[in-house]
């Protein structure tokens, strides 16, 4: 985990604040969007007009090879999304002749189904920020990963909005289905803001794999809780305790027990809610930022994917 440790310590998302605002932001929608002042990546035009990013104006490190693309929604938005495939492993091949030895990289054939995730990620940060941490989680989890900025967050046009985050969810979805992606291989992940575009999509679609909720919010459940934790109330411009009654998919939910943002009862209460309720894992000691460098993060949601896929899904 010291991949997590290092580069989370950078990356985190600065909520904490938010916890400590009253309610009058209640009625301000653009408070829930805080896009990093400056984009955390550049995207720049590669050999034969590939698109790739690249560093933003602060710098940065090298980015993950992925897909990038630009897409336009239903709003009128262009976002960008990327797409990171999974490389299968390599195995050497032994060849033996009467005079030599030598070694071959040939690839695992893959004879089982590829879970393909759909990131939303949270409300302070973009794909520049992320894509390393992404391009770990497809490679532990053997899947494909797909992430997008919504519109107004890093390069991605516009200014953000409620209505403009589903269509842009929609948008990737759509691409996805395009580049031969089947539903059933589709696994919808949210992460606090990301929760919100997730569930709508989820309701909606019946027929994609799975529901991953990280540090989800469930609207209808503002109260004061001891030591000044509370539901923000601003977060009920997404009905989540709705939208997840009408998922048929099976629905995982992640969420650190010491969340000072949304606190644990909000998962707990999604969770209880879930028409197919997975194994929640509710990260001892993590808060609303660091759950992703928790120990089990990784072999939960491994767990969860092969209670869909199969065991040896990805093999």
């Amino acid at each position: 985990m010291g991949f997590f440790e290092s580069f989370f310590g950078s990356v985190l998302e600065p909520v904490g604040n938010v916890a400590k605002c009253g309610s009058g932001f209640a009625s301000s929608f653009g408070f829930v969007f805080q896009p990093p002042s400056q984009p955390g990546y550049t995207v720049q035009q590669g050999a034969g007009g590939k698109l790739k990013l690249g560093p933003g104006k602060l710098g940065g490190r090298k980015m993950p090879e992925s897909d990038v693309m630009r897409l336009k929604t239903a709003r009128d938005s262009t976002i960008v999304a990327v797409f990171i495939p999974y490389k299968p492993d390599f195995r050497p091949a032994k060849q033996t002749t009467s005079t030599s030895y030598s070694m071959a990289a040939t690839p695992f054939p893959e004879t089982s189904r590829r879970p393909t995730i759909l990131m939303s990620h949270g409300t302070a940060v973009d794909l520049g920020r992320l894509i390393p941490f992404y391009s770990e989680v497809a490679k532990d989890l053997k899947c494909n990963l797909c992430a997008y900025d919504y519109t107004g967050y890093g390069q991605s046009s516009g200014r953000p909005s409620v209505a403009d985050t589903i269509a842009d969810v929609d948008a990737v979805f759509a691409w996805l289905l395009r580049r031969g992606v089947q539903r059933g291989d589709i696994v919808l992940y949210g992460q606090s803001l990301g929760s919100g575009p997730t569930l709508d999509l989820a309701a909606r679609e019946k027929s994609i794999a799975g529901v991953v909720l990280h540090a989800a919010f469930a609207s209808g459940l503002r109260q004061v809780r001891p030591g000044g934790r509370y539901f923000p109330s601003w977060f009920d411009i997404f009905p989540n305790s709705d939208r997840i009654q009408q998922v048929e998919a099976p629905v995982c939910i992640l969420h650190g027990t010491r969340d000072y943002v949304v606190d644990i009862e909000a998962g707990r209460h999604l969770h209880r809610l879930a028409k197919r309720p997975a194994a929640p894992y509710w990260a001892e000691d993590c808060h609303h930022e660091n759950v992703e460098m928790s120990a089990q993060y990784i072999p939960h949601l491994r767990r969860f994917l092969q209670g869909i896929f199969g065991a040896n899904y990805g093999s």
